[in-house]
C-alpha cells in the first residue's frame, strides 16, 4: 500500500471510529444536557456538533475543489463562531443534527477513499501562506473531528 493509500484509509478509518462513537454515546445525554454550554463562553454539546456539520460542508467544498481546480487551491476560511451563531443549533433536535452529521460523513468517506494518489499531492495554500497538500486538509480533517467527537462525549 502506498503512503498516500495508507494515509487515505487511516483517515476513513478514523472517520468510522468516531461515527460510532458519538452514535452510540450521544444519546446518552438528555437535550438539557446536549443544550448546555460546556463552560462559560464556551459551545454546548449541540453547538459543537452544529460545528462539525459546518466543519463537513466546508471541508467538503476542498475536498472536491482540490480535485478539480488547478494547483494550488486557494484555501478559502470561514468564521466558525458566525456559523455555528446562524446555524441556530441549540434550536434543533440533536437527533436530528447527529443524523445529518453522520450522513454528512459517510458522503465525506465515500469521497476521501476514491481521491487518486496524485491528488493527494496537490498543493493547498492559507491565506497566511502556509501551504499544505490534499492528503494533509484529509488527514488534519479525521483529527479535528476526533477532537471534537472525544470533547462532546467527555466532558
Amino acid at each position: 500500500m502506498t503512503t498516500s493509500a495508507v494515509l487515505v484509509h487511516e483517515a476513513v478509518t478514523r472517520l468510522q471510529e468516531m461515527l460510532s462513537v458519538l452514535n452510540a454515546h450521544l444519546r446518552s445525554f438528555s437535550e438539557e444536557e446536549m443544550e448546555q454550554p460546556l463552560a462559560p463562553g464556551k459551545w454546548s454539546r449541540k453547538e459543537i456538533l452544529g460545528h462539525l456539520i459546518d466543519s463537513a460542508c466546508n471541508n467538503h467544498r476542498r475536498f472536491v475543489l482540490c480535485q478539480t481546480e488547478p494547483a494550488p487551491h486557494q484555501m478559502v476560511s470561514y468564521h466558525q463562531d458566525d456559523w455555528v451563531r446562524c446555524g441556530a443549533y441549540e434550536h434543533a433536535p440533536a437527533t436530528e443534527l447527529l443524523q445529518l452529521w453522520t450522513l454528512y460523513n459517510r458522503q465525506l468517506m465515500r469521497i476521501i477513499s476514491r481521491i487518486p494518489a496524485d491528488k493527494l499531492q496537490h498543493r493547498v495554500d492559507f491565506e497566511n501562506g502556509y501551504a499544505v497538500t490534499l492528503g494533509w486538509l484529509v488527514e488534519d480533517y479525521s483529527v479535528h473531528l476526533e477532537h471534537h467527537v472525544r470533547q462532546i462525549i467527555e466532558e
